[in-house]
């Protein structure tokens, strides 16, 4: 059975306050009139305001950081972000991959993000203690808090791979890019640098293509490393991007490409699946259960753990994702190495004053902007409702979606669900498992302005 807990005592502390205001005024008392009143925030605030960490400033951890700010009584929110550009709108990797978006439309400034009151540190956390609900910042110095919150999405793992040395977050910027990032044959639109160049590089393989014999084909991969990895109908769109380039022109009997997936799944909701491996049939796409575990870039080959070393002339790799160490160090991440939270409060299995959100969750739900959104809202109530001393009710029911674009047919399917595993339409009248123009229209031109200036601002 849990202890009462410090924001009980804290919120008991302010209706006392309130009460002992309300006595000065009913009173006349002149020692009455100088005790602290309802609303005397700063009196109150001083004496027990309720600390919380985010650490992490992208899309999550700031719009948590807003919806917080306003539904809590005189918090002291601390958001922890060293990247200057946390908040680029990442679901725009894909259109700029693509070759939709300019790289211009993705750009966003962190500090512009930052709502009134809430303190940024621009510094990392290289230690949470979690039995003492304390961080420790990069330079060393433990603090303390009433409340952590995780957000620090998922690190790109291509050294995971043998010849891909780079560890990188999806939107970091390197100074100094390592050869394989700048190689022709080697893409993926899962971090900036890759998808700013990917749709040129789709460009080549038509080239190519033109100059390829019928009997010797070209050979095109896309692996993927696990189902549970950010926006999984990413790679798909690029690969149908291909495709519909193939199609126009007249040179898709050319290719043979090939997707190949770690666990075998296409979605980790059947009924997506199903509807992923009929589009892949249709564009004639081969569909193999196999893992990478190694690129020889010089001489243009892939090694994968079943079928061993095959040659390419061009691959598109989803890489695997991990979360940061200082989490696995701490002990709060589960067999999938994703933070163990409970799937419907988000709230750690084993330590009550922390919760986690964004692409770090270890749930079964889609990892995207959409998912995003409802788990600040389920956080943010939970929290309040503990602060006020009454019993959280927010539930989590692990919805999120994932578009996958079909461009040149100017067409789109957002994969969507929750954990009953329903297809779920974003509008009524539509087939969620079909595509549709005005799924592509609302991707292109509508969700952008609805993330940024909605969900990460916290008001959607």
């Amino acid at each position: 059975m849990k202890k009462e807990t410090k924001q009980m005592n804290r919120r008991q502390m302010l209706k006392l306050t309130a009460a002992a205001g309300a006595g000065a005024v009913l009173m006349g008392s002149e020692a009455n009139a100088n005790a602290p009143k309802a609303n005397s925030k700063e009196a109150i605030s001083k004496k027990n305001p309720l600390h919380i960490a985010i650490i992490g400033g992208g899309m999550a951890g700031t719009a948590l950081a807003y919806r917080l700010s306003r539904a809590i009584t005189y918090p002291v929110i601390t958001l922890y972000e060293p990247q200057e550009r946390s908040c680029w709108y990442q679901p725009g990797l894909t259109m700029l991959g693509t070759g939709l978006w300019p790289i211009a439309d993705l750009s966003y400034e962190r500090d512009n993000y930052i709502p009134m009151h809430v303190t940024l540190k621009k510094e990392a956390v290289n230690a949470i203690d979690p039995e003492n609900v304390s961080v420790t910042e990069a330079n060393g110095k433990e603090v303390h808090y009433d409340y952590i919150i995780v957000a620090t999405g998922l690190q790109l793992d291509f050294d995971a791979i043998e010849g891909l040395d780079s560890n990188i977050t999806s939107l970091e910027h390197l100074d100094k890019l390592p050869v394989w990032m700048n190689d022709e044959a080697i893409g993926s639109v899962y971090y900036l640098h890759g998808a700013f160049r990917l749709s040129l590089q789709l460009d080549k393989v038509v080239e190519k293509a033109q100059k390829a014999s019928k009997k010797e084909k070209l050979h095109v991969f896309f692996t993927q490393s696990g189902i549970r990895t950010k926006s999984p109908a990413a790679a798909k769109s690029v690969l149908l991007t291909l495709t519909q380039r193939l199609e126009k022109a007249n040179l898709r009997d050319r290719v043979a490409i090939s997707f190949i997936t770690e666990d075998g799944k296409l979605s980790e909701n059947k009924h997506y699946d199903k509807r992923y491996r009929i589009l892949m049939k249709k564009e004639g796409v081969n569909i193999i259960t196999d893992s990478l575990t190694a690129i020889d870039a010089g001489n243009q080959k892939a090694t994968f753990e079943k079928q061993g070393t095959l040659p390419y002339d061009f691959i598109h790799i989803t890489p695997p994702m991990k979360a940061a160490t200082f989490l696995e160090t701490a002990g709060l991440l589960d067999e999938n190495g994703l933070v163990h939270v409970d799937k419907n409060t988000l709230e750690h299995n084993a330590y009550p004053k922390l919760f986690a959100i964004g692409d770090i969750v270890g749930c079964n739900t889609l990892k995207s902007a959409s998912a995003i959104n409802e788990q600040v809202k389920v956080i943010t109530d939970t929290i309040r409702a503990i602060d006020e001393g009454e019993k959280p009710k927010a539930h989590y029911d692990g919805y999120g979606s994932d578009t996958m674009l079909c461009p040149e047919k100017k067409s789109a399917m957002i994969e969507a669900w929750n954990y009953k595993g329903t297809p779920l339409s974003p509008m009524i009248s539509l087939d969620p498992m079909q595509c549709h123009g005005i799924y592509w229209y609302t991707t292109l031109y509508l969700s952008k302005s609805y993330i940024m200036q909605g969900v990460l601002r916290g008001w959607a």
